[in-house]
């Protein structure tokens, strides 16, 4: 029986762009076009100050978001789907958060809101 040849060592001369790898009806792009929507100015004033830079908090939120419609409420979990899901490399802009970062930014976000409505 013949069988297709495997290129696995083949690099590619023009690596895929991760936008062509999601369909145009995916969730996730619903998901990226509702969020790119939001002002995120008042939690940006929060960063303000010394350290290193922080990641977007429309990236957080995305995150967030994916996980929540996925299934995933582990920040690690997140944090790894980040890493080798095309979904979530699209929506975190191949940026990789640490699971601390994105347990620290959803318990910021929730007192956020929480301080919001009082």
């Amino acid at each position: 029986m013949a069988f297709i040849r495997r290129l696995y060592n083949q690099n590619w001369l023009f690596p895929p762009n991760i936008l062509d790898l999601i369909d145009e009806d995916y969730v996730c792009r619903l998901v990226d076009e509702v969020i790119e929507g939001i002002d995120f100015n008042e939690i940006g004033k929060r960063y303000d100050g010394p350290g290193s830079p922080a990641h977007h908090p429309n990236v957080m939120m995305k995150l967030l978001i994916e996980g929540t419609i996925d299934g995933i409420r582990s920040s690690c979990r997140i944090s790894k789907a980040a890493l080798e899901n095309v979904v979530y490399m699209f929506l975190s802009d191949r940026l990789n958060p640490d699971f601390r970062t994105i347990r620290r930014f959803r318990r910021m976000i929730f007192l956020f809101i929480l301080y919001s409505l009082t």
